[in-house]
């Protein structure tokens, strides 16, 4: 779908409606005699159509009439102006004699009329002749001058009469003559008037009248205009395309690259906008419909699935026709992107402040070729920065992080780098694999793909992505049976997923299934959802404490166990349903408690408080006997144990042992007694690393009560990993 920027070569490929005017040209010349040469000129400006309306005349001509010899000369070959005319006669000879094998004796008399150009030292012009160089002519010079014209006169009177006997009717094409230097434009005009004015001989001349003016200027003193009258007969300004054809020609071009998109990828009135008051704005010719479609093109088809077409075209556009403006976006991606939720007047006074201040610095020092149409497109594209470009909330989109996000939209952060880097980032998942997880693999290819993907540590933004599609739109777009199989799907490998929660801000992991499973439930005919979700609570590959957090979930929406209200809307399953799930539940948490499970498995106590709500008594007593042993009791304390961040002169990661928490299992002293001991053990390393970093954290945490440190239980995460390191090679020593 590259296409070169080159004229057509047929009139099958005309966009500009200008085929008519091809036919009636060609039409005329071929109908028409000529006593003399005739010269058409057709005048326009660079990347007007010139040459491709000379090659659709050329074809109209072809088409009609197989014995006209036809010459493409062009004059670019040449170096300098001998050449050019010497080559000129050279290439019309070969010519003559391809379409007229018979005619030797005309093809024989125009090589030697080149060869007497090639000799000759002196090159005729307008009225007489230039010496090479400036050269002052001696009488002798002047007289070998004045015989060489007249051969080159006899020469030319002889091919004129062997021309007429021969009946032959001769058309040129000379294109691009503007491009030529002063002096090689000078001679093509002397050829066509004077050195090859042969009869039947018809001149289709295409340049820049202004530049071709000036030029001519030199041989008439300041009047190129009058000699250009003297050698064209038929001038023709070559219209400007409609700005309609021009815009046809465009979306021809766009409709063969997207080829069938599908409606749901493909916003038309977001398309509109763009197109009438940014896009529209730049398409000037068939030159730039060229060199945005190509662009386009190769940026398409590297990420065709993993960006929004319509926010590639209109960034496209700023990089093709505002590259000043499109080489500083990448700076701003923090001002662009996201949208303006200021938790107070003032804060989203000052957020709005700075984008007026970074849209300021992008558009500096009228940097900006048209700066309207760049603003609107900045506008539609970052819907973040309307407030700044002034623009009325009518105009462009509304920013919504999860249907920008599933379209691949520019103003998401996460998608943000790929439209200038072409490639996506590394933590960014491709939009195939995400729509084969939601819509096509079957249960066990979820299962590896989210493997997969949680090993690639990508598994929070598959998350994102998952509560993205689930609430994409009031139309609920995932068929029930894929939401059941999501949902089971995530439950089940829940507790196989250990993840770092960074930042003051972190979403607490645990919340993100509940964000992918409501949604999801809500697919579910109700009618069916009750009993899915107690196969759920059944399943014996679901851990305890996922239970829980579903079943709290559940409680909450019914305003049991919390200060909230219910809430009738968003309740997944009936009061009467919730309390079957209950016996269920604590069933499975006796279960995993009575089997060891609960202990051999990260988080595995994670159900007690649930499980404490339904039966206060029950689970005091599971704490009463769960610390029997060494191994039993670090487990715990790693229940009790929180991880974050802490801000003091720095941000630091740190651990915290909820000492009160513990204290419901056994006496915080005797714990500290007890863990003392078993970390010089053997027994210590049967643990994993972040059970043995919690007890570590527990230990360090008492010493400094013992020195009445406050830092209140809070122990770093660097200072954590130098104990372990200090207990590890103190046990290594002891075996040895």
């Amino acid at each position: 779908m590259i296409s070169p920027d080159l004229p057509i070569t047929k009139s099958s490929e005309d966009k500009l409606n200008r085929e008519s005017f091809a036919e009636s040209l060609a039409n005329v010349i071929l109908q028409s005699t000529f006593p003399t040469s005739f010269t058409v000129g057709l005048y326009g400006a660079w990347g007007s159509g010139k040459t491709s309306l000379l090659n659709m005349v050329i074809e109209q001509v072809e088409h009609r009439n197989t014995d006209v010899v036809i010459l493409r000369f062009n004059p670019w070959l040449c170096s300098d102006p001998k050449q050019l005319i010497t080559q000129f006669f050279k290439q019309l000879a070969s010519a003559i004699k391809i379409k007229k094998p018979t005619a030797d004796s005309v093809c024989e008399l125009v090589d030697q009329y080149a060869d007497l150009f090639d000799a000759a030292s002196l090159i005729p012009y307008a009225g007489g002749a230039i010496a090479a160089a400036g050269k002052m002519f001696t009488t002798k010079a002047r007289n070998r001058m004045k015989r060489k014209s007249n051969d080159m006169q006899g020469q030319k009177d002889e091919i004129i009469r062997t021309m007429v006997k021969e009946n032959l009717k001769i058309i040129v094409s000379i294109d691009d003559i503007d491009r030529l230097s002063e002096e090689e434009i000078i001679a093509v005009f002397q050829l066509v008037k004077a050195l090859a004015d042969f009869p039947n001989a018809v001149y289709l001349l295409a340049f820049d009248y202004d530049v071709v003016v000036r030029a001519l200027a030199t041989v008439q003193h300041g009047d190129g205009r009058e000699y250009l009258e003297k050698v064209i007969q038929v001038p023709f300004e070559i219209p400007a395309p409609s700005m309609a054809s021009i815009h046809d020609a465009l979306f021809s071009k766009l409709n063969g690259i997207l080829g069938d998109i599908p409606d749901s990828r493909w916003d038309k009135a977001t398309w509109a906008e763009l197109f009438q008051y940014g896009v529209k704005n730049y398409i000037k010719s068939i030159r730039d419909v060229i060199r945005y479609s190509n662009v386009f093109y190769l940026k398409y088809q590297l990420l065709q699935e993993e960006t929004d077409p319509i926010d590639l075209l209109g960034l496209t556009c700023l990089q093709v026709f505002e590259p000043a403006v499109y080489s500083t976006l990448n700076n701003y991606k923090d001002m662009l992107c996201g949208s303006i939720s200021g938790y107070s007047y003032e804060r989203q006074h000052t957020d709005e402040e700075k984008i007026k201040k970074a849209i300021s610095d992008i558009f500096s020092d009228g940097i900006a070729a048209n700066d309207k149409a760049a603003k609107r497109i900045l506008g539609i594209l970052f819907p973040k920065t309307k407030v700044a470009l002034e623009h009325s909330y009518s105009f462009g989109r509304y920013y919504d992080y999860r249907k920008f996000l599933i379209h691949c939209n520019i103003a998401v952060p996460e998608c943000f780098d790929r439209y200038f880097s072409l490639s996506l980032g590394d933590d960014a998942i491709p939009t195939a694999t995400m729509r084969n997880i939601i819509y096509e693999a079957n249960e066990s290819e979820v299962v590896t793909n989210i493997t997969q993907l949680y090993q690639d540590g990508k598994i929070i933004r598959l998350l994102e992505e998952i509560e993205a599609y689930a609430n994409k739109g009031d139309s609920k777009n995932i068929p029930a049976e894929r939401a059941t199989i999501l949902t089971r799907c995530l439950c089940r490998m829940w507790s196989s997923f250990e993840v770092e929660e960074k930042g003051f801000f972190t979403v607490p992991f645990a919340w993100r299934l509940l964000f992918c499973v409501d949604p999801l439930l809500e697919v579910v005919d109700t009618a069916e959802r009750f009993s899915f979700l107690r196969g759920i609570f059944e399943d014996k590959t679901v851990n305890p404490p996922i239970l829980a957090l579903l079943l709290q979930d559940f409680e909450t929406q019914h305003g049991r166990y919390t200060d909230k209200g219910s809430n009738e809307d968003k309740q997944a399953i009936s009061l009467d349903e919730l309390l079957e799930l209950e016996p269920v539940f604590k069933s499975r948490c006796i279960d995993a408690i009575d089997s060891g499970t609960a202990l051999s498995q990260y988080g595995g106590l994670n159900f007690l408080w649930m499980l404490s709500q339904l039966d206060e008594e029950l689970v005091k007593h599971i704490k009463e006997t769960l610390v029997t042993d060494d191994i039993s009791l670090a487990k715990v304390i790693s229940y009790c144990t929180s991880r974050g961040k802490t801000a003091v002169r720095l941000v630091v990661e740190t651990r915290q042992v909820n000492k009160e928490t513990l204290s419901e299992f056994i006496d915080v002293a005797e714990a500290y007694r007890r863990i003392g001991i078993f970390v010089t053990t053997r027994e210590f390393l049967r643990l994993p690393t972040e059970n043995q970093k919690d007890v570590i954290a527990f230990i360090i945490a008492m010493k400094r009560d013992e020195n009445n440190s406050p830092t209140e239980g809070l122990v770093a995460e660097d200072a954590i990993k130098n104990e372990l390191q200090k207990i590890l090679d103190a046990i290594q020593l002891i075996e040895v």
